[in-house]
């Protein structure tokens, strides 16, 4: 896989081990997802107390969590996976279509969409922030083996979780929870080939280092 830069990834409170290997394992699903190359994205690491807080304030929900992803203006609507799909070259729209016109529009259509498609590239840049709390998937993890997947496992799948929710995928309906499972699926066996065929380019995440740091004095 060709090394993706997406200049604007911020990982904030991680070991720098952890944090490199956050990002690339960011970078490589944003790269799966064709996600432009400006997107900003910001990435947090907290300890249980601050998920807690952050929970409540903002989902009512008096306890901690694992992760948390507040979308930015460029996640989750339709006319912005539109836009996206324009401004990546992907759209059907030809404007040889209107070439021909009589109606002397075609340069005015031509111009309004290439200034929304520059309004629009603004939004799209925007992912929003993730917090996340290794010290509570190391919790769950110790006290209900049973009921979780392995930590490294947890950890990476949350984080793709994450990160498909800033670009907009959801689970509010039974269809929706298909289409984004289906798509967590995919990115794990996508990753697991990247993995195979480049060994060492995306690590994963070592929890334990934070885990470790987080009790020294």
């Amino acid at each position: 896989m060709r090394k993706p830069f997406f200049h604007h990834v911020c990982v904030h409170g991680a070991t720098p081990k952890f944090a490199a290997a956050a990002q690339k394992l960011t970078e490589a699903v944003l790269w799966i997802e064709r996600a432009p190359s400006a997107v900003e994205l910001s990435i947090h690491f907290v300890q249980p107390s601050q998920m807690h807080s952050l929970n409540y304030e903002c989902r009512g929900i008096d306890k901690p969590t694992d992760v948390l992803t507040f979308p930015g203006s460029g996640s989750g609507t339709s006319d912005v996976r539109l836009m996206n799909d324009v401004i990546l070259g992907n759209s059907n729209f030809s404007f040889k279509e209107k070439e021909n016109d009589n109606d002397g529009d075609y340069n005015n259509i031509k111009t309004d969409l290439q200034i929304f498609q520059l309004q629009r590239r603004t939004m799209l840049m925007d992912l929003g922030e993730i917090y996340f709390s290794v010290e509570y998937i190391w919790q769950r993890c110790l006290h209900q083996p049973g009921r979780n997947l392995p930590f490294h496992s947890y950890l990476q799948a949350a984080l793709i979780h994450a990160v498909l929710h800033a670009l907009g995928y959801d689970h509010d309906t039974a269809d929706e929870w298909k289409r984004m499972s289906r798509r967590e699926k995919f990115m794990m066996h996508q990753l697991n080939a990247y993995r195979r065929r480049c060994p060492g380019y995306l690590p994963e995440l070592d929890g334990m280092e934070i885990i470790l740091s987080s009790t020294r004095p």
